[in-house]
């Protein structure tokens, strides 16, 4: 009771203190504002942040009268004037009197902060009073806004604020208060801090700028800015950032016309997440313009935009033309908004009519696409005539868009009327409708030209089924498309099982009455991965039914067997993918049991003794067990319906384990699917013993094999002890898929190292053996029951190497052992180097493939270790391309004099005639053995370069150092035999990234390695089809010609990128090729006019035929040959009138040529220049006057012709 009383005095002392207070300190209050005493009214201001302390301004400030407020601003306004005239602001220095400068400073920024606290408190008041000392105080602030430094960045803000304020409460002088706050928000939001509220306020003062005259010369800082606004993601991003970007486009028609500038310009390098952003701004400033100001919108900046939008490059993935349409669409999408669609009529007629029928066919998919997305352009306010005929003439618009020869057009016209019917179905006459669904179906489906427009039919079926009112007419028209599942082009492919994924789910279409599944089964197995992916898809819930018991899947897994053996490896390979881990591993455990129960019926029936049911398991497993028997004996209902006889049957349920199992053994290593695991390891565990007994051959023990792979070796131990033994005693003729699951088995129980010293032991036999040793090694064979097999060790090192599972195991647990069995490999170059002083291999064993074998495994495995240790120690970085380094510096030494002597050879053999017997003689057996070898050795080290290259780890040294060995090998007779390996080693060159690589570059003098190189693969072939005698060379350029053609686009597409790089100037050296060829066969008489490029001598065909199906790279090589004409650099006539030839051809293809007239120039200039030279000498010059003459009147006619073909003078 007492603590009560107490209490409550307590707070009656408290709120008497607290009614007293105020009164006290008002007075101190205003007498330190009236007097000017700095001091106290910091200290007041200090109070008021104070929080441990009661005193508050607001307080203070309420209980004022009108006539208080006055001799409270009266003397702030005093205050703030005597602060700003006699009191510094903070600088940097640190002598004595700046340090006294800088404490006059904090002083100055905290009578200023308090004025400002002050000023505020009065404007969130309910019923503001301003007084004329306050709007002059404000006024004082907002002049020195934008002139404090940046040390009162706090008090820049305050002073923001207040005058923010003072224009949103509309209070008397507010236009005076606004033009130094707006630029101070200005510049903060377009700084990389600005933060969402800078936007805000920016958006919050934009009708202050309609009260600045923006035509005046002292406005051009804040248009600067302005205009910045228009770039800036913060503004585009946010609501009230597009609000006021939209009203800057409303202010002024001149200053409209350079914001529209500055959007355009922004365009192209605008994210496509922001280009809405833009079509909203636009969108709001038409809504609400009017006037003059409607029209300079309409004309100026929408049209267009409308006109750049069907003109523009549709080239790229981020294509101009798409991101306008991009922008354009917004307004489409607004066409229930009043005038939208009138507004778009209105613009786009006197753009798109035209448009849709020019010849450029770029124009007519813009304008196509641009007329879909607003379809249907109308008038709202004309008559019902009118309106259908309009309509029609689009209509009829689409219709020649289906018609059109340009495939693009074609494909845009599909997708177009697709989406029209889907959107507009009930709209759309009936008649209209089918007209268009069936010509897609029936005609456009089967448009052989291209796979571009037979895709899009299927993608624009699969959004028309959006609409259910398409269902009944597509039910009677799809099936005309099944055989469309195999087409031959992937894409269509994709496309169509889309549609059938799509048809799948729906319940008035069935997808098998489109195509039936013995088609889908057997694409199954042939297509890609893509397809096959969505095949499964497709087909999981009819092939595997994980909703239904136990009995009707393996109905349908029986079933599948039967009808498609193949399909089933193809189908579970993905079938994991639809099916959680748990539902996978009970549908292994019921594959398990059947088969198990198979065998046991199959011992029973042969009088074999059986394990009792629950034999081994633990007691929760037992029940399970029995469970699922008896869920067995269920399915089967007739015990004879499934038995070990079946081979196929059982062959296919145990790859379909084998492969379910492969597809989510990874997510079985998670937490939470340990339970499963378990099951399925304890489970097969006891069954494999079994499965090994009855399973001894072919597709049935590989796929045990797998399986075993998956339990603990412990479960089997017999076998598990034994399969080293077979690695031992297989054949060396066995295959893969022999000896390829025991790897696996091996390697995944840890025993990957027992594996290693095996092929080690059996390759260390074969490549330390001497032809001295011989007998010796044969009398130890006696007593070693197991022969070395070094051929059978490289083809299980390849099988390990080839396959990533166990590949990643072995580079993880047994790099030791595989940087041993490198230093084993390594040992192959003595042995080749004593092999080709000898003309017999050196052993049974050391056979020539063998050591051929040896030294690509042992560039392989250099290659795995090397990219296997990219992100750790730094000393294994160039591991591959050391060594490989090493290997070209011995070929240079042992491998390419012995190439050259075997050329020299064969170049006599061809020209001694009289006595051919005696140069047969000398190339004898052993020569071409030794030849052959030497050969297969550079393709391993060509081949192997070229992965060390793709792979990132070999830098610029390693590649201009492969670069010269290619060089001197094309300079050999055989180098020509060399060049498909050469060209894909080229173009694994010219795909790195010059800025980027894996490994950091060491010194390279010689930065141009891919001109270089090809300037010699070209040079080379110039040579060989010369001299070419027996028709290879055709098959040659056959084999190089994908990777030539990847070279010429991926140098010309650097050299457009990187300007003044040599590495990638490649078109001078093709082009000097191209015209040295053409220039030999016309002095031979053999080369008539060519109207294709594809009718020159064979290089010059080759070369420019790949050349001319890219239009830029076709202009870099007529640039090429103007620069060339233009520099003097051709001297020749008949080099002149070759070029002449050239372009001929070139001129008459089907691209158009950008320079052709200026380089025609140029070549006709330099051929009168020569002339005129020849007119001068003719006296001295007998044979030479008639064969000039009839050069340039060959050059003349055909550079008429030229004229003709491209149109115009030149």
């Amino acid at each position: 009771m007492l603590r009560c009383c107490y209490s409550g005095n307590a707070q009656i002392t408290h709120y008497k203190k607290r009614m007293v207070a105020p009164s006290c300190l008002r007075e101190a209050f205003l007498e330190a504002a009236e007097n000017d005493d700095r001091d106290e009214f910091i200290h007041f201001l200090q109070r008021h942040n104070a929080k441990d302390d009661d005193f508050t301004i607001e307080e203070v400030l309420q209980s004022l009268s009108r006539k208080q407020y006055e001799r409270v601003w009266s003397g702030l306004n005093q205050m703030c004037a005597s602060t700003l005239l006699h009191s510094p602001f903070e600088t940097a220095g640190g002598s004595e009197e700046e340090a006294g400068n800088k404490e006059s400073s904090l002083a100055t920024h905290a009578c200023l902060q308090g004025i400002v606290t002050v000023a505020t408190m009065c404007l969130t008041m309910e019923k503001p009073i301003i007084t004329q000392p306050m709007f002059e105080t404000a006024v004082y602030l907002h002049g020195v806004l934008l002139d404090l430094p940046d040390s009162a960045s706090k008090l820049q803000q305050g002073i923001a604020k207040l005058c923010e304020k003072w224009w949103a409460g509309e209070h008397a002088g507010q236009e005076e208060l606004v033009a130094n706050t707006l630029m101070y928000y200005l510049v903060r939001s377009l700084q990389p801090t600005a933060t969402i509220a800078d936007v805000k306020s920016v958006d919050g003062l934009r009708q202050a700028l309609s009260k600045i005259n923006l035509e005046e010369e002292s406005s051009a800082t804040l248009k600067d800015l302005l205009e910045q606004c228009m770039t800036r993601r913060n503004y585009l991003k946010q609501d009230k950032g597009r609000r006021f970007l939209s009203f800057l486009l409303t202010m002024s028609p001149t200053f409209l016309e350079r914001l529209h500038k500055t959007i355009k310009t922004q365009l192209p390098v605008c994210p496509r997440s922001l280009i809405d952003s833009y079509g909203e701004i636009y969108f709001k400033a038409w809504r609400v313009a009017s006037g003059p100001m409607l029209e300079k919108l309409e004309k100026y900046c929408i049209q267009d935009l409308m006109y750049h939008a069907v003109h523009a490059s549709r080239v790229g993935t981020r294509s101009l033309a798409s991101t306008l349409r991009q922008l354009l669409s917004y307004f489409c999408k607004q066409k229930r908004q009043q005038g939208v669609d009138k507004m778009l009529l209105a613009l786009y007629e006197p753009i798109i009519w035209r448009a849709v029928k020019v010849a450029n066919a770029s124009v007519r998919a813009n304008a196509a696409a641009l007329l879909i997305d607003a379809f249907p352009l109308q008038d709202p306010e004309s008559n019902k005539e009118d309106s259908d005929a309009l309509t029609q003439k689009q209509f009829d618009i689409f219709q020649d868009l289906l018609d059109d020869p340009c495939p693009v057009v074609r494909v845009t016209g599909v997708h177009g009327i697709c989406r029209i019917a889907s959107v507009f179905w009930e709209l759309i006459p009936g008649h209209t409708l089918e007209a268009f669904i069936t010509k897609l179906i029936r005609d456009m489906a089967f448009d052989v030209s291209t796979a571009d427009v037979r895709a899009s039919v299927f993608k624009g079926l699969t959004n028309l089924l959006d609409n259910h009112l398409s269902h009944p007419l597509l039910k009677n028209l799809l099936p005309i498309l099944k055989d469309f599942i195999h087409d031959t082009s992937e894409k269509v492919r994709v496309a169509f099982v889309d549609l059938l994924l799509k048809v799948k789910g729906l319940r008035t279409i069935k997808f098998w009455s489109i195509t039936p599944m013995e088609h889908l089964l057997g694409q199954l197995v042939e297509d890609s991965a893509p397809v096959a992916r969505r095949l499964v898809s497709l087909l999981f819930n009819s092939l595997q039914p994980v909703d239904r018991t136990g009995e009707v899947q393996i109905e349908r897994c029986i079933a599948l067997i039967q009808t498609n053996p193949g399909a089933i490896r193809v189908f579970y390979q993905y079938a994991h993918r639809h099916m959680s881990v748990a539902t996978a591993g009970k549908f292994l455990l019921l594959l398990g049991q059947c088969i198990l129960g198979c065998i046991r019926k199959a011992q029973s029936a042969n009088g074999q003794p059986q394990r009792k049911e629950g034999e081994g398991q633990e007691a929760g497993e037992e029940e399970d067990g029995k469970e699922n028997e008896a869920g067995l004996r269920g399915e089967d209902g007739d015990e004879e319906s499934l038995s070990l006889q079946d081979a196929d049957i059982m062959e296919g349920m145990l790859e379909i384990i084998a492969v379910l199992w492969t597809g989510i053994n990874d997510q079985l290593a998670k937490l939470e699917n340990q339970t499963t695991k378990k099951q399925l390891v304890s489970r097969f565990s006891k069954a494999l013993p079994e499965f090994l007994t009855v399973f001894q051959e072919g597709r049935a023990l590989s796929a045990v094999l797998v399986i075993a792979g998956y339990v603990p070796s412990s479960s089997i131990p017999t076998f598990s002890r034994g399969c080293l033994t077979t690695l031992k005693t297989m054949s060396p003729s066995a295959t893969s898929s022999d000896f390829g699951p025991l790897l696996e088995c091996l390697v995944s129980w840890g025993r990957g190292s027992d594996v290693l010293e095996l092929i080690s032991d059996w390759l260390v036999a074969a490549l330390r053996t001497s032809p001295k040793s011989k007998k010796k090694s044969r009398q130890v064979s006696f007593r070693d029951p197991v022969q070395p097999r070094p051929s059978l060790a490289l083809s299980y090192l390849d099988w390990l190497l080839s396959h990533f599972p166990c590949l990643s195991v072995l580079l993880a647990s047994c790099s030791d052992k595989l940087q041993d069995l490198t230093s084993t490999l390594k040992t192959t170059l003595p042995c080749l180097e004593q092999r080709l002083l000898t003309p017999d291999p050196l052993s049974d064993l050391a056979t020539d493939e063998v050591m051929v074998g040896s030294l690509q495994m042992y560039c392989r495995l250099q290659i795995h270790l090397t990219s296997g240790q990219l992100n750790q120690d730094s000393s294994f970085l160039e591991g591959a391309a050391s060594s490989l380094t090493e290997l070209l510096a011995w070929a240079d030494r042992e491998i390419l004099p012995m190439i050259r002597r075997g050329a020299d050879l064969g170049t006599d053999c061809r020209s001694e005639d009289d006595c051919p017997t005696a140069k047969r003689m000398a190339m004898d057996k052993s020569e071409k053995n030794l030849l052959h070898l030497g050969k297969e050795i550079l393709k391993v080290i060509l081949s192997m370069s070229s992965e060390t290259v793709m792979l990132g780890i070999g830098d610029r040294a390693f590649q201009s150092n492969v670069a010269d060995f290619c060089q001197l090998l094309l300079k050999t007779g055989h180098g020509f035999e060399h060049l498909p390996d050469i060209t894909r080693l080229l173009y694994q060159i010219t795909q790195q990234d010059p800025h980027q690589s894996v490994m950091q570059d060491r010194e390279v003098n010689d930065e141009a390695v891919p001109t270089r190189l090809l300037g010699g693969v070209v040079k080379a072939l110039a040579d060989r089809i010369m001299e070419d005698s027996d028709g290879q060379s055709e098959q040659t350029l056959t084999a190089i010609k994908p990777a030539v053609r990847g070279v010429l686009h991926c140098c010309h597409k650097q050299q457009q990128g990187v300007r003044g790089t040599p590495a990638y100037d490649i078109m001078p050296s093709v082009m000097a090729a191209i015209v040295a060829e053409v220039t030999h066969r016309m002095q031979g008489g053999g080369l008539d006019h060519c109207q294709d490029v594809t009718k020159l001598p064979t290089l010059s065909a080759f070369l420019l035929d790949m050349i001319a199906r890219t239009q830029s790279m076709l202009g870099s090589f007529v640039n090429e040959i103007e620069q060339c004409t233009s520099s003097n650099a051709v001297q020749s006539v008949e080099d002149l009138v070759g070029m002449v030839y050239i372009l001929h051809a070139v001129s008459h293809g089907t691209k158009k040529v950008a320079g052709i007239k200026t380089c025609l120039t140029a070549v006709n200039s330099k051929l009168e220049d020569l002339q005129k030279l020849r007119n001068e000498h003719i006296e001295d010059d007998v044979a030479g006057p008639n064969a000039d003459n009839f050069l340039f009147q060959q050059a003349t006619q055909m550079m008429q012709d030229i004229v003709r073909a491209i149109g115009g003078q030149a």
